[in-house]
C-alpha cells in the first residue's frame, strides 16, 4: 500500500540554485543568505496549504507534536536545551506556551483558573475586601446580588484565560528560592516557569478534565448515576502528586541537583502554587471588577 510508505526525498542537495529573493548561490532547499526556500511541487498541492494554514492559525506543526512529546517524556529538557541553544526541534517556550493556552481557552467547560463570585466572596483569604468592594457596588448600581454574580461570572470566565501569563510571571519568584542556583539566570528560570505552566494547563487541567469527563459519560451509558465530581481533597492530592513527578525530574534535570533536593525544590513549588493561585485569584478579581 503506497499510501503508508514514507515518500522518498527526491530532492537533488548538489545543484547549485539562485535564490529568487537575494539573487546568491547555494545548496540546498533554504538560501544561506536571506533564509528563502526553494519552492517545490509539493508546496503547491491543496494538502500542503492546508497544512500550512493550520499552522499559521494554531502554530500545530512538527515542532508543536516534539514539544509535546517531549514536554511529557521528558520533563525539563525544552527548559535545558533552548538555554544551550537548541531550539530547532521545538516551539519557542513562550509559543508553546500560548498555543496550550489557546486550547484551554477554547474549552468553556474547563473552569481550572476561574473563581466564582461567589467562591471570591466567601472562600479566599482576601474574601472580606472583596466582599466591601461588592456591596459598595451593587449598593451605588441598584443591582441584586444575583443579577451582580451573573454579570461578574461572565467576564470573570474570559479573563481567567486571557490573564494566564501573569501566572507564569508570578511562578517565577517561587521557582527561584525554592530552587536557588548561582549557575542559571532569569532567562533560564523564566523558560522553566513557562515550561511548568504549559504542563499544567495541558495534563492537569484539559487532560484529565476531559478524562474525567469522558469516565463519566460512559459511566452514565452503562447506567450507573454520577456526574464525574471527585471530591476535593481526593482530586487536589492526585493532581499534586502529576505535578510533583514533573517538577522533579524537570528541576534535576534543569538544575543539575541531586533527587533529593529535586525532591524538595517539587514539594516547595507544589506548596508554593497555593500562593500563586492566590495571587492570581486575586488579580483576577481586581481585573473583573474595575473593567465592568
Amino acid at each position: 500500500m503506497n499510501f503508508w510508505r514514507k515518500r522518498t526525498e527526491a530532492f537533488d542537495f548538489q545543484i547549485t540554485r539562485k535564490c529568487k529573493h537575494c539573487e546568491a548561490s547555494f545548496h540546498g532547499k533554504f538560501c544561506n543568505i536571506c533564509g528563502e526556500k526553494v519552492l517545490e511541487k509539493e508546496d503547491q498541492t491543496l494538502k500542503n496549504y492546508l497544512l500550512n494554514l493550520l499552522n499559521a492559525y494554531t502554530f500545530i506543526d512538527g515542532k508543536f507534536f516534539n514539544s509535546l512529546r517531549t514536554l511529557l517524556l521528558k520533563p525539563g529538557k525544552i527548559t535545558e536545551d533552548v538555554s544551550e541553544g537548541i531550539t530547532v526541534p521545538y516551539m519557542q517556550p513562550i509559543s508553546f506556551f500560548f498555543l496550550a493556552n489557546f486550547i484551554y481557552f477554547f474549552f468553556p467547560v474547563i473552569q481550572t483558573f476561574n473563581t466564582s463570585l461567589y467562591n471570591q466572596l466567601y472562600r479566599m483569604p482576601y474574601s472580606g475586601f472583596v466582599e466591601k468592594e461588592v456591596t459598595e457596588y451593587i449598593s451605588e448600581n441598584n443591582l441584586s446580588l444575583s443579577d451582580f454574580s451573573q454579570i461578574y461570572d461572565m467576564n470573570s470566565t474570559g479573563n481567567s484565560k486571557l490573564l494566564l501569563f501573569l501566572f507564569v510571571i508570578y511562578l517565577i519568584p517561587f521557582i527561584v528560592l525554592a530552587n536557588y542556583s548561582k549557575q542559571v539566570n532569569f532567562v533560564k528560570y523564566f523558560h522553566l516557569s513557562l515550561e511548568f505552566v504549559t504542563f499544567i494547563l495541558i495534563v492537569p487541567t484539559v487532560g484529565i478534565s476531559l478524562v474525567t469527563r469522558g469516565i463519566s459519560q460512559l459511566i452514565l451509558g452503562l447506567g450507573v448515576n454520577w456526574n464525574g465530581e471527585i471530591r476535593d481533597e481526593y482530586y487536589t492530592f492526585f493532581l499534586s502528586l502529576i505535578i510533583l513527578g514533573f517538577f522533579v525530574p524537570a528541576i534535576r534535570r534543569v538544575m543539575g541537583f541531586s533527587w533529593w533536593r529535586s525532591i524538595l525544590g517539587g514539594i516547595l513549588l507544589v506548596s508554593a502554587l497555593i500562593v500563586v493561585i492566590t495571587i492570581y485569584r486575586l488579580t483576577l478579581f481586581l481585573a473583573t471588577f474595575y473593567t465592568l
